[in-house]
């Protein structure tokens, strides 16, 4: 076997589309029709580094690849190598278990620690996540998800265990109504609800990350002040995976006062109401499973967990 690990060149780009469509076929992966994709999600960061992408190949064919990257730090100006996370790892099918997800993994690994990481993940989670989004995960970035069954046991392998754990819920809207509870539904004579282009970014690495996306904000509004807001965005490469329209939900948020007091369900409930009227078919939302007042809150309104995206930790990251 011929094989070598490179690093990215500015040609490779088609070759790597061909490979992510045939390698990463799970429910979390998009389908990237073009180069345009990769262009957004990763090569246009002004943090791209091409050493950072290293692809396996084999007598001129690319048959596994591996991106390792950096996110931000305390302030979101500018990058921080304190920790290093590899994004995504894939590896032809034809080419699996003989041994090129290792010798990628350990050469992702070695770049991190060469710009000196302390700690090193697998799997992109906020605000670790400075590629793919928007083409790997679903709704948000939240590690590797379960539904991908080869990773758990590779990675554990590897000397990676689970640090965190997100639930991933979905709603599909097919004009069946929702329960909202009395307390929620008082909401509904006191707030008035607006539908916004999701405000300017709050800093230098939220702008790289989600600009790429189209984001909107629902609000509500008492007295005119903003007291609730959750953000949305139209996942279209996903709902081409799923064969139907499909929209992100995150960042939800209460003002203090309020917490507890319904307003969470109402918020909620009226983004699918909204939604539905947009002719979106499909919702997503991930939360953090500790999260459990959320977790009921989208049980209550019809959400089904459908995966899990777990987020790794290399327990050794100093090891050779």
């Amino acid at each position: 076997m011929n094989l070598r690990i490179r690093p990215f060149r500015n040609t490779d780009p088609p070759a790597l589309v061909r490979l992510w469509n045939v390698a990463l076929t799970g429910r979390g992966a998009a389908i990237l029709p073009n180069v345009n994709c990769l262009e957004l999600a990763v090569l246009a960061r002004p943090y791209f580094e091409s050493k950072g992408l290293l692809l396996a190949e084999c007598d001129g064919h690319i048959v596994g690849f591996v991106h390792a990257g950096f996110g931000p730090d305390s302030t979101g100006q500018r990058i921080s190598y304190e920790r290093g996370v590899i994004c995504v790892l894939a590896v032809h099918p034809e080419w699996r278990r003989q041994g090129v997800g290792t010798q990628l993994l350990r050469q992702a690994e070695t770049y991190l620690r060469q710009h000196e990481a302390r700690e090193i993940y697998f799997g992109c989670h906020r605000p670790l996540c400075p590629f793919y989004w928007g083409l790997y995960g679903g709704s948000e970035p939240s590690g590797v998800l379960e539904s991908d069954a080869l990773a758990k046991p590779f990675l554990q392998r590897h000397g990676y265990a689970v640090q965190a754990t997100h639930i991933v819920y979905q709603r599909i809207l097919d004009g069946t109504s929702w329960r909202m509870s009395p307390q929620a539904a008082v909401w509904k004579a006191k707030c008035e609800l607006e539908v916004i282009p999701r405000p300017v970014h709050t800093n230098w690495f939220e702008a790289c990350v989600t600009s790429p996306l189209e984001m909107f904000r629902l609000q509500a509004l008492l007295e005119g002040r903003t007291i609730a807001q959750v953000d949305m965005w139209e996942m279209e490469l996903f709902g081409w995976r799923w064969k139907q329209p499909s929209v992100g939900l995150l960042d939800l948020q209460v003002a203090a006062e309020f917490k507890g007091q319904g307003l969470e369900s109402f918020l909620l409930a009226s983004s699918l109401q909204w939604l539905e009227e947009q002719y979106y078919t499909l919702v997503e939302m991930h939360v953090p499973e500790s999260d459990q007042e959320l977790r009921k809150s989208l049980r209550d309104l019809g959400f089904e967990m459908v995966d899990r995206g777990l987020v790794y930790r290399l327990d050794r990251p100093g090891a050779s």
